[in-house]
Formats: structure tokens, C-alpha cells, sequence
């Protein structure tokens, strides 16, 4: 009867090469003396040549054992490593996570749960890419992007896209501005008010104007800026009002550089996660999401 090398074969090989007995072997491997003289044959069997001399109760290793045992040992040292490999990725021990996000997140939102996350998980390496939101849908079709968070009005094949957070924008103002005594902002009090806007590129400022010409208010706008954050500081410094997604304003407003209050009517603002198409969430990034989800939570109860 031919027969073939197994794992099982190696494992008893070793065993009995560390106990100098069958018996020994035996019980390191959870089974019974037979079993084990009948592996050792086989694995004669497939070597060709003999293992072990035997001297009374004890078995000597050949010189052939001992040179195959070296092998054997490092393949099992091998396998020991993979193993603690294997625990370390189950116990979030091992990993990393390749995120981009558009700035109106990753300026201050995003650092904010990634140290979080890595103080809960400090196994893991987290790599943080600020794009604009094209850049970043552009990312995430490379499928190299474990998550990404941006505010879009078109698809790509490869991204799957979906809302993660919606709020009304938000009306911001430098400190101790009058109109900051109303609870909430309507077109006519911006009329004629100076007002910082986003660049003409940004879909949100067309939405924007559409507030104001609803009700015929013409703010008389001094500055212009691509980012969020820059308009925030633009108002912070006296340059004039403006109104800008949520998550930036509620931001500013948390550290008393400007004030922020609530349009009427609400213009919504929606932010999106995008996900490689072509592989699932890892464990890693699913346990990510739960911490940006407290986030957001958290910014609707500020």
C-alpha cells in the first residue's frame, strides 16, 4: 500500500523526536500509542529510509531524522507564526485601514474617530487621505481604498455609494453678529449682508443661490472659498456670513469661533460612504463605521 505524506505523519514525527517516546508522543498529540507507531511507518514509508533505532523502550533518531527534523521544525515555527498571525487579525490585534475623505470630514470629523478607534485598537495602522469628493470616488475605484467619505451626485461602477449621515446646513456667524439673537435664518436676512460663498464649481452653491432668489435676497457677497473650513474662518475673522454643511459649522461653533443657527426653509445636505465594489468591508473598516456612526450621533445631539 502506497502511502502519501500528511501533515498529521510530521506532527507525530516531531512529538516523538521532542519526547524520546511513543507513549510521550501520544499524549502530546491527544491520541493513542498506536496510532502514532502507525504514522511513524507510514511516514518510513513515504521517506524511504528508517527514523528511528530502537533501544529498549526509548527511540533514537537516525542522522536522516535529525537532518528532516530541522526541516520540519522550521516549517512548524512557520505554521506558529501564522497562527499568532491569524489571532492577531481575529483579535484586531494586526491590520491597517486606507481611508480618503473629502475635507469637510477629514479636517477635523474623521481624525477625531480614528483616535478613537486606534486607542481601542492600537493594533491597527490607519492612513488618512484628505480629497476633494471626485478625487476620492476616484480613489475607491482603484479598489486599493478601504473606505471613503464624500458628498456626490454621480456613481462610478466600481464604488458602491450610499448615504451615511443628512442634516439641514447651516447658517454660521461671527461672534456677537445681531442676527445672532434670531433662533433661525430665513433669504431676507441675508439680504445686502456681506457673505462669503463657496466657489461657483461647488454643487452646494447653486442650492445656496436658490435659497436666496426664493425670496428675492441678494447678499452682497465679498469672499469666495472651495472649502468649508475656509469660509468658518473667513466669518470667525469678521469677513461676513455665509452658510455651510453641517458637520463643519456644528465644529466651529463647538469652539466658540463662530455661531451657527438653522436655515428656514432647511436646505439638507447629505454625506456619503464609499465602498470598493469588488471586495466586502473588512472586519477592520465594518468596526470603523460603528465609531463613525457614534460620531455622527453624537454631532446630532450637539
Amino acid at each position: 500500500m502506497l502511502h502519501r505524506l500528511t501533515h498529521r505523519q510530521l506532527e507525530a514525527f516531531r512529538a516523538v523526536i521532542e519526547t524520546g517516546k511513543v507513549t510521550a508522543a501520544a499524549d502530546v498529540l491527544n491520541t493513542t500509542q498506536p496510532s502514532v507507531s502507525r504514522m511513524l511507518s507510514d511516514l518510513e514509508d513515504v521517506a524511504g529510509f528508517a527514523l528511528f533505532e530502537r533501544r529498549g523502550r526509548q527511540l533514537i533518531p537516525t542522522a536522516e531524522a535529525l537532518a528532516l527534523h530541522e526541516e520540519v521544525e522550521r516549517s512548524f515555527v512557520g505554521l506558529s507564526e501564522i497562527s499568532r498571525v491569524i489571532e492577531d487579525i481575529r483579535q484586531f490585534r494586526r491590520g491597517s485601514l486606507l481611508i480618503a475623505g473629502m475635507p469637510a470630514l477629514a479636517l477635523r470629523f474623521l481624525p477625531g474617530v480614528i483616535a478613537a478607534f486606534i486607542k481601542e485598537e492600537p493594533g491597527i495602522t490607519v492612513s488618512l487621505r484628505t480629497r476633494s469628493s471626485q478625487a476620492v470616488l476616484r480613489h475607491l475605484s482603484s479598489q486599493q481604498f478601504d473606505l471613503g467619505f464624500a458628498s456626490l451626485e454621480t456613481d462610478h461602477p466600481a464604488v458602491i455609494r450610499r448615504p451615511i449621515y443628512t442634516a439641514p446646513m447651516l447658517a454660521v456667524l461671527p461672534i456677537g453678529h445681531p442676527l445672532s439673537n434670531k433662533e433661525r435664518l430665513e433669504p431676507a436676512d441675508f439680504h445686502d449682508q456681506p457673505f462669503v460663498a463657496l466657489g461657483s464649481e461647488i454643487t452646494t452653491r447653486s442650492e445656496t443661490d436658490e435659497f436666496f432668489s426664493s425670496a428675492k435676497a441678494r447678499p452682497r457677497i465679498v469672499a469666495e472659498a472651495q472649502l468649508s473650513a475656509s469660509i468658518c474662518e473667513l466669518v470667525a475673522s469678521g469677513a461676513g456670513l455665509s452658510i455651510v454643511e453641517p458637520v463643519t459649522a456644528v465644529n466651529f461653533a463647538a469652539v466658540g469661533k463662530v455661531v451657527s443657527r438653522p436655515l428656514h426653509p432647511e436646505q439638507p445636505f447629505r454625506y456619503d460612504l464609499l465602498l470598493p465594489a469588488l471586495r466586502e468591508p473588512s472586519r477592520v473598516a465594518t468596526r470603523f463605521l460603528e465609531l463613525v456612526d457614534a460620531g455622527f450621533d453624537g454631532l446630532l445631539k450637539s
